[in-house]
């Protein structure tokens, strides 16, 4: 039989609990308060504490996480004509459709996903119907693609809109051309390592400086205000750092994980996980451009005060 003092004591263990998960919480927003506060400070105090505070800043008020969501959208939908006509219509990616996910996206990266998932198309004896299919509309989604890297680079850096280029014909070969011999790189590379395990850091950094020169090439002819080409270098170089990190992820954790799901979700399990993928490249797109443009600001406003000094 429970005494009045016991039934005081369950009845108060319940509070304490409460109380001190209350404590905790203040603790922690307590201490929140405090990082705040010495962040804020060491804003104040260091230059490029603040540049990395108003990148951050830029990227919300321009939505990066929804743009880069579009994006991947965008390049989801280019993927798809490209693995037919390179599978399908040329057989130049063949072996990569009989190959697991996780061995095709070591070969070739984002594509690899894609390229195994269409292994129906590689050995269709019709190789010219895919590419009469395929071509034409490979052409049209990449001028969807390049038209929509136009409005994302003009948004963020707030460029005016009779200043944009035009996705013309001549822009959007140059585009899938650019791509492709994006892929073509990344697969040669894979094979090079692949070949030799000692000469892996010399290919890491030619295709370091390939894709730093390939981002500041199409940096150069997107939205970027009156920047000379050297001040988007920044965001070239983010870029290039950031898809090695990306194509390491997918070969060795988003294309398990996918090959692992297969049986349970199918080719859905396949598609979120390239569409994961791509969002952190789409995502690496923006942030590359969000640097570009807060990094050019910052030097236009420090400009501005000796131009109107006496």
């Amino acid at each position: 039989m429970k005494t009045p003092e016991d039934e005081s004591h369950e009845a108060e263990a319940p509070l304490s609990r409460t109380a001190r998960a209350r404590a905790r919480a203040a603790a922690l927003q307590a201490r929140a308060h405090r990082v705040g506060e010495q962040a804020e400070a060491e804003r104040g105090r260091h230059e490029s504490v603040d540049a990395v505070f108003e990148m951050v800043d830029r990227d919300r008020e321009v939505g990066g996480g929804i743009m880069a969501g579009a994006l991947a959208y965008r390049f989801f939908i280019w993927l798809l004509p490209f693995a037919l006509v390179a599978v399908g219509g040329l057989g130049l990616t063949s072996q990569a459709a009989s190959e697991s996910p996780e061995e095709a996206a070591k070969s070739l990266g984002l594509a690899g996903l894609v390229s195994s998932s269409v292994e129906s198309a590689a050995n269709s004896p019709a190789h010219w119907y895919a590419l009469l299919i395929g071509l034409p509309v490979l052409v049209w989604v990449t001028r969807s693609l390049l038209r929509a890297l136009i409005v994302v680079h003009r948004l963020v850096w707030t460029d005016l809109r009779a200043s944009a280029p035009r996705p013309t014909v001549g822009a959007t070969l140059l585009l899938l051309a650019l791509l492709v011999g994006a892929f073509a790189v990344s697969a040669l590379a894979s094979a090079a390592r692949a070949w030799s395990e000692s000469g892996g850091a010399v290919v890491t950094a030619g295709v370091f400086f390939v894709n730093l020169g390939f981002w500041l090439f199409i940096s150069t002819r997107l939205p970027h205000r009156d920047a000379p080409w050297r001040f988007l270098l920044p965001g070239a170089a983010v870029f290039a750092v950031g898809i090695e990190v990306i194509q390491l992820l997918t070969a060795y954790l988003i294309a398990p994980q996918a090959s692992s799901k297969q049986g349970t979700y199918g080719a859905l399990g396949l598609a979120a996980a390239l569409l994961l993928g791509l969002y952190f490249l789409m995502r690496l797109v923006v942030t590359a451009a969000v640097v570009n443009a807060t990094l050019w600001e910052r030097r236009v406003r420090s400009r501005r005060p000796r131009e109107q000094s006496p």
